[in-house]
């Protein structure tokens, strides 16, 4: 998995270069092919590269559309990927569009609900300057990390891991005991979903979206586990084969490797 990380600051206030550079340093483990910075005033993204399918050996994050500005930072894989690339009219030059590029393109065309569309694993933030908005959001089941810090109408910090936003001078450092007694219980494990060791970090829930703006935070879940339509095959014989498309589909869109 790469590692991702940012900041924003919702009183105006510049991000430090060297407020980028330490959550960088943290985050090397998680992206020891390269590192991408990005810093634009009162906000900046952190992408440290590990190449796990084709197109990430060419993409380097974060990634900026040029047209609107927007710019993304993502730990991805997404399952769908052709899907999207149709419906978004970019599927001649799928080669050279990575999947942040994807979720760019998607976010651009359909806006905050472009997370919806999304199947595969995920964790990725989107700048939009033209709003002064932050999109954040982690994929239904949580495959990939996402950590936060807010305080609120001041400061706001994300990253794949909580050591990279605690190293921020504007992050207090508190250790959460009841998160930890929680942790040794195991019945409890399950049902917390965004405390973590520390009082002041915070984990994204699966399935939800932020949006961080200079007014405010709001968390939203997209995407909710339901119960389809009874299946009614006329055999056993007819089930099994049901379940192995299904399977053999899930098994192929995970196997996109970069090839080493």
């Amino acid at each position: 998995m790469s590692g991702i990380a940012g900041i924003f600051h919702q009183d105006g206030a510049l991000v430090a270069a060297e407020d980028l550079r330490r959550m960088t340093s943290l985050l090397a483990r998680q992206g020891p092919e390269g590192v991408g910075v990005w810093l634009g005033g009162s906000s900046g993204l952190v992408h440290t590269l590990l190449a796990t399918t084709p197109e990430l050996l060419f993409e380097r994050q974060p990634l900026e559309d040029t047209a609107s500005g927007c710019i993304i930072t993502a730990d991805v894989r997404l399952d769908n990927r052709e899907e999207l690339l149709d419906g978004l009219g970019i599927s001649e030059r799928s080669a050279s569009v990575g999947d942040a590029g994807v979720i760019l393109a998607a976010y651009l065309a359909w806006g905050e609900i472009c997370v919806e569309r999304l199947l595969g694993d995920f964790a990725f933030a989107i700048w939009d300057g033209r709003e002064r908005k932050l999109l954040c959001a982690r994929d239904p089941f949580g495959m990939r990390p996402f950590y936060y810090h807010h305080t609120p109408g001041c400061f706001f910090a994300f990253a794949s891991e909580p050591r990279a936003i605690l190293a921020l001078p504007r992050t207090p450092y508190r250790i959460n005991e009841g998160r930890i007694a929680d942790f040794l219980v195991n019945q409890l494990e399950g049902i917390d979903k965004t405390s973590t060791f520390f009082e002041t970090v915070y984990r994204l829930p699966p399935a939800h979206t932020l949006i961080v703006t200079p007014e405010g935070m709001r968390r939203r879940r997209y995407w909710t586990l339901e119960p389809g339509s009874e299946l009614r095959l006329p055999s056993n014989e007819a089930y099994a084969e049901a379940f192995l498309d299904v399977f053999t589909e899930a098994v192929r869109c995970r196997l996109r490797g970069a090839g080493r």
